[in-house]
């Protein structure tokens, strides 16, 4: 999927990992989000038929299946629990949307500790496959200042970095940043 195009599908991501990345005004690729298996992408584009908001680049092995527009709506109308979960997807993207609009204002370590906190949560697993590059454009922040926050966590014990990945560690410590 890349942004901008025409939208006549969506994806239903049934294993792996997609990186939904959109590209900021100078160009620079900013993370919006990590969709995994039992997750569909291209949701919006199905309703309003308008350009892809966010280009989908695979983090590992993907199988997805493809859905038409007029497959998708037969689903939805045909399953009731899927057009249920389908709707709940979509407010819980737009719920998290405006957190990350309001959290720009908070401090730098703040929005670092929320997302790390978040995204363990999300996936069950205190083992976190993001590269530091990564977190720092999902945060809105510049590299060298998300390494140096990723310093101050490391330091206080609330998390471990290694390449390619961070571990939390403590989420009692990482809790203290959120304020």
């Amino acid at each position: 999927m890349r942004e901008g195009e025409r939208a006549d599908h969506v994806y239903a991501i049934e294993a792996g990992e997609v990186k939904a990345l959109a590209e900021s005004g100078s160009g620079k690729p900013i993370l919006l989000a990590l969709i995994g298996p039992d997750q569909m992408i291209g949701l919006l584009s199905a309703f309003d038929q308008g350009p892809r908001e966010f280009s989908a680049v695979a983090r590992n092995h993907v199988l997805a299946w493809k859905l038409s527009r007029p497959q998708y709506f037969r689903m939805v109308v045909e399953l009731p629990d899927v057009a249920e979960d389908q709707l709940e997807a979509i407010a819980t993207r737009f719920r998290l949307t405006i957190r990350m609009c309001v959290d720009r204002s908070d401090d730098l370590a703040c929005r670092i500790s929320r997302r790390l906190d978040a995204i363990a949560i999300e996936s069950g697993c205190d083992e976190i496959e993001l590269t530091q590059s990564e977190l720092a454009a999902w945060v809105g922040a510049s590299r060298e200042a998300t390494v140096r926050c990723l310093r101050r966590l490391r330091v206080s014990g609330a998390i471990e970095t290694h390449r390619g990945g961070i571990t939390v560690l403590d989420n009692k410590k990482l809790s203290r940043f959120q304020a």
